[in-house]
């Protein structure tokens, strides 16, 4: 293969040998590095085996640019050794730039299938609910390039949830989808910068802050009790009510509690550690009120080992805002709310801080209490052994059922 010292002048006067409809003119000084001559283009190359593959490897061919793009052949050189420098280091030039070039044209919806990937290998507990935050809220940009999302419209969507009266999910898709949009710009670096970069969660009015007192509480005996009777045992949702308030479960564990983590002979429900918000185990025991509620939860064909299943879909139940609904108006299109219904104001959360609250008046040792909820810290594990405290947190819930059976049977 003949070398020549390649100049600007022999750049400007290169042409293809008579015959030939392709020829590459190879730099005597740079390696690898050389002039592609193609009909009546011309085209600075560097060719290189990928890092690792050894000479059996079939040689890659990266493109740097041309005479007329690059203004001298000495900064071609230059721009040919730093990519053969990136080669040596173990970088592959021609892989990287087919992935950007790729990531730069992905859509929206290809990105979130990469994210749902990404969040599956992590073992993210919550990536359902996340991923259909996501995909509900982005319904409308699925099929937009994720360079050509902005942020005024993703604003938009937290806007319009806003204004339906639906600000917890506001807030839940504008922190989920800066998480993604983040993914997508620091690790599959599809995007340069986050389009939702600085939109912060808009600060309470004082009214709004006066409400979030009142709504953040621990239900009072006669409200816990009214909630318990509108709740009752013939809907997946008033039985999911139920649960939380004998459980302290979260939400989402009771809606996501599937069969096979209930072990009724043994008398207890293990929730395993990729459940679980606190990313560790927990154990809620069942005391007969449980028991009976677990005894009217039906058995779903399309989903025989979702708990809660909905009756519609056989799915998770989902449409918290309306099952929740506080308004009076819904009838006769709609039912009404669980809060309408029960003429109680509360959050689902709020059952998970009666519980607490409860096992405190009840005269449980705080310590067994936070086991009871799944609040283990560092020190409790250090003081208690699991199955040393297991007869304790057993009695726990055994207290807290008879108390709410009491208290529902007086209302």
């Amino acid at each position: 293969m003949t070398k020549v010292r390649l100049t600007d002048a022999n750049v400007r006067e290169a042409q293809l040998s008579e015959g030939k409809q392709e020829q590459v003119i190879w730099d005597a000084d740079v390696t690898g590095f050389g002039l592609r001559l193609r009909g009546a283009s011309k085209s600075f190359v560097v060719v290189y085996r990928p890092p690792g593959m050894g000479r059996d490897a079939n040689p890659k061919r990266l493109k740097i640019g041309t005479p007329e793009t690059i203004p001298s052949v000495k900064e071609a050189r230059r721009l040919a050794k730093e990519a053969l420098g990136k080669v040596a280091g173990g970088a592959d030039p021609v892989a990287d730039r087919a992935a950007k070039r790729e990531a730069s044209t992905a859509r929206v919806t290809d990105l979130l299938g990469r994210y749902d990937q990404h969040m599956e290998r992590r073992g993210h507990v919550n990536r359902k609910t996340i991923m259909s935050t996501l995909r509900r809220g982005l319904a409308a940009h699925l099929q937009t390039g994720i360079r050509e999302l902005k942020g005024w419209q993703l604003s938009e969507v937290v806007e319009k949830l806003e204004a339906d009266g639906k600000r917890g999910a506001a807030d839940d898709f504008r922190a989920r989808c800066s998480s993604f949009l983040n993914w997508a710009t620091f690790e599959a670096r599809a995007i340069d910068v986050n389009p939702l970069a600085g939109y912060r969660k808009g600060r309470h009015t004082r009214a709004e802050k006066v409400a979030l007192d009142t709504i953040g509480r621990a239900l009072s005996d006669t409200e816990l009790a009214a909630v318990w009777t509108a709740a009752g045992n013939s809907s997946p949702f008033g039985r999911l009510v139920r649960f939380l308030i004998l459980s302290g479960c979260r939400r989402s564990e009771g809606a996501g509690l599937l069969w096979s983590m209930v072990d009724r002979k043994a008398g207890f429900i293990n929730l395993p550690a990729t459940f679980t918000k606190q990313a560790r185990g927990h154990r809620v025991y069942i005391a007969r009120p449980l028991d009976e509620l677990l005894d009217a939860c039906p058995l779903d064909a399309r989903n025989p080992d979702l708990v809660f299943a909905a009756d519609r879909t056989g799915g998770r139940l989902q449409g918290w805002s309306q099952l929740m609904d506080p308004s009076a108006k819904r009838p006769p299109h709609g039912s009404l709310g669980l809060v309408a219904r029960s003429g109680v104001l509360f959050t689902l959360h709020d059952l998970r801080r009666t519980f607490r609250t409860g096992l405190s008046r009840l005269g449980v040792d705080d310590d067994i209490a936070e086991l009871a909820l799944g609040h283990a810290r560092a020190d409790l594990e250090s003081r208690y052994n699991r199955d040393d405290c297991a007869a304790e947190v057993r009695a726990a819930f055994d207290d807290w059922a008879r108390h709410v059976s009491k208290i529902a049977s007086q209302s």
